[in-house]
């Protein structure tokens, strides 16, 4: 008797869990269909970006999704939305980097795009111009979009191939040069372009002077640019930024200006910044100087030597460069 008492418990508890179940369900069910007929509330469009300006707002997605304004999308019902057509057709434009679409819980259609980053103004060897984006993709100019002020980049490939180690190398010293160019204000307005050379690496032609800066590729590049900065405070400030022809700092802890027939001077230093004073400099000149009248008063003292070796300064605070005879 007593157990088939514990058997009818157990089963209208079986029973009731069952039926419990069952409501759960219906009411998910239902829960699920009226938010599939709920009509979208409205959209909200945020677009990402890392640098001051933007090549896409707001409308421009609105139109990529197939509309004029938001107000076209308010208030139709949420299963008329194809959200994966809807996110290929943004995504086709070239300056969407990622772009993701879907209904908050207040039927808000939230549209959230990355847009593309450019990292430098490129001139192919064929006069086509493109901008560059961090991850080596070529990105068409904006019609009507005023330009954007980037490092200019000349005698680049036609089309960057990333997966090829020459290519991905050569993207990741112009990420480097642009970097420094973008985010110094005397280097971004002494730098005016930087030319990609057929062995893949770069010359920097400044707006100040007559020369040729010789960078080689791009490692080290913050070194390089630093020892550039020796040079130009420390020597042309001296001689003038006319005086040299090319100025060579392909080679570690070494600048050599470039001129015409040998000649060796000695250029005293002012003291340098401590952030430039482990900076040692070997500086080869081979071209006799000529007295320019108007800036005669700012030259320093030359005087010609025998030894005709280049002379290695250390790296103290008042570290000189030295420019030496170079036999021909």
């Amino acid at each position: 008797m007593n157990k088939r008492r514990i058997n009818i418990r157990k089963l209208v508890a079986a029973i009731l869990w069952l039926m419990a179940g069952v409501a759960v369900l219906v009411l998910l069910v239902a829960a699920i269909r009226s938010g599939n007929d709920a009509n979208c509330s409205g959209v909200t469009i945020s677009i990402k970006g890392s640098r001051k300006f933007s090549f896409l707002n707001k409308s421009d997605v609105i139109r990529l999704m197939g509309s004029e304004t938001t107000a076209d999308l308010k208030g139709k019902s949420t299963l008329s939305f194809d959200l994966s057509s809807m996110e290929e057709r943004i995504s086709a434009n070239s300056w969407v980097a990622d772009v993701e679409l879907f209904f908050d819980n207040d039927r808000v259609l939230q549209v959230q795009v990355e847009e593309r980053e450019p990292i430098a103004r490129l001139f192919t060897r064929s006069g086509n111009s493109w901008y560059l984006d961090s991850s080596g993709k070529y990105l068409p100019l904006s019609p009507g979009k005023p330009p954007v002020k980037l490092p200019v980049f000349t005698g680049m490939p036609e089309k960057l191939k990333p997966a090829q180690v020459s290519d991905s190398t050569l993207l990741s010293h112009i990420k480097a040069i642009s970097n420094v160019l973008y985010n110094d204000e005397f280097w971004s307005a002494q730098i005016t372009q930087v030319d990609v050379t057929a062995g893949n690496e770069f010359e920097l032609v400044p707006l100040v002077g007559r020369h040729i800066i010789l960078f080689g590729n791009g490692n080290s590049c913050d070194k390089k640019f630093s020892r550039l900065a020796v040079f130009y405070r420390n020597v042309l400030a001296h001689t003038g930024f006319d005086y040299y022809s090319a100025i060579n700092i392909k080679f570690d802890q070494q600048v050599i200006g470039v001129r015409g027939d040998a000649i060796s001077t000695s250029v005293e230093k002012k003291i340098m910044p401590v952030t430039f004073a482990d900076t040692s400099l070997s500086v080869i000149s081979n071209r006799p100087a000529v007295p320019d009248p108007a800036s005669a008063k700012s030259q320093p003292e030359r005087k010609t030597v025998k030894d005709p070796t280049p002379v290695r300064t250390a790296a103290i605070r008042q570290p000189k460069a030295v420019m030496s005879k170079v036999n021909n």
